[in-house]
């Protein structure tokens, strides 16, 4: 991905950088990244569009759901 940066957010980036709390710019953007999600995203609200977005896989065809006994495999003989 490719992101152009331009006025206050080039500049607190670029600030980040100069000061040394990220290398590159690439890694002040995920360190801000990361700072928001934990700052306005509750572990909850993660978690659940996390399996909202497996469930919309799963009827897309694009994740198989396995039974109980193929997640097993030679060992669901040991489970009742």
């Amino acid at each position: 991905m490719n992101v152009t940066l331009r006025g206050r957010t080039k500049q607190i980036l670029e600030t980040m950088v100069d000061k040394g709390y990220a290398n590159t710019l690439s890694e002040a953007v995920r360190l801000t990244i990361i700072d928001f999600g934990e700052t306005h995203l509750s572990e909850e609200e993660l978690v659940s569009r996390k399996l909202d977005g497996i469930d919309r896989e799963i009827k897309e065809g694009k994740r198989k759901l396995l039974s109980a006994e193929e997640a097993l495999g030679p060992y669901a003989k040991h489970v009742k």
